[in-house]
This record gives structure tokens, sequence and C-alpha cells, in this order.
């Protein structure tokens, strides 16, 4: 199973940085591949774990993936909203840049969601 998944890894442009028995790990940090493709499921993420678990009914597959660079960049899109903002004062440019964090960081969160678990399955599924 950790094969297919660092097969979706190596296709998503995250190279695994360890791989053990029963885990994998991969690091890329986002100005790695910056103009790289971004239409890519995991593009967002940065560093992630996959593991496999025994439970009771056979064994699972957990991850946890992390998207700091991602949301870093957002905030800095949302500081630049917020520094056009205070023309209007700093309530308006508050309103700004939380209305383009929540639209930039909030957007990409969403369809990363939507899309992460359908290519999971589908890179564990395939035969």
């Amino acid at each position: 199973m950790l094969d297919r998944i660092e097969d979706l890894l190596e296709r998503q442009r995250k190279p695994v940085i360890r791989r053990g028995e029963d885990d994998l790990v991969f690091d890329s940090p986002m100005w790695s591949d910056f103009f790289g493709p971004n239409w890519l499921a995991m593009v967002l993420y940065d560093r992630g774990r996959f593991w496999i678990e025994q439970g009771s009914d056979g064994r699972i597959l957990r991850y946890d993936l992390r998207s700091l660079h991602g949301f870093v960049f957002c905030l800095f899109g949302a500081a630049m909203f917020f520094a056009g903002g205070l023309v209007e004062g700093v309530a308006e440019g508050l309103k700004f840049a939380a209305i383009a964090f929540g639209w930039l960081y909030g957007m990409n969160m969403l369809s990363a969601w939507a899309r992460i678990p359908r290519a999971i399955r589908k890179a564990v599924d395939r035969l």
C-alpha cells in the first residue's frame, strides 16, 4: 500500500524523505517547485506523513498533511489587501484582509479536502 502512496507522491511532485516499514514522510517546501503545476491535488501541502495502523477490521491508512507555507503565502496576500484597504481606514483594511485570506486559503483548503482523499483512494484501490 505504501508503494502506491509513494507513486502518488511522485506524481504530485512531493519527494519522500523517509520511508519506514509502516510509514513514509515527504517534505516539499512551497518554493522548491514554485513555478511547477498548480493543478495538482497536493500542491498546497509542504510536509506530510502517511502510516499504516492495524485496526480491528484490518489495515488502515492514516495521513497527516501540513500546509504552513501555503498559509504564510495567503497571509502575505491578505497583508497586501490590508495595506490597500488602509486608504479607507484600519477597519476597512482588516475587512479586506479577512476576505482575501478567507478566499485565498479557504478556497485552496476546500479544494484540497475534496481532491486529496479521492486521489489517495484512487492510488490505493488501483490494481
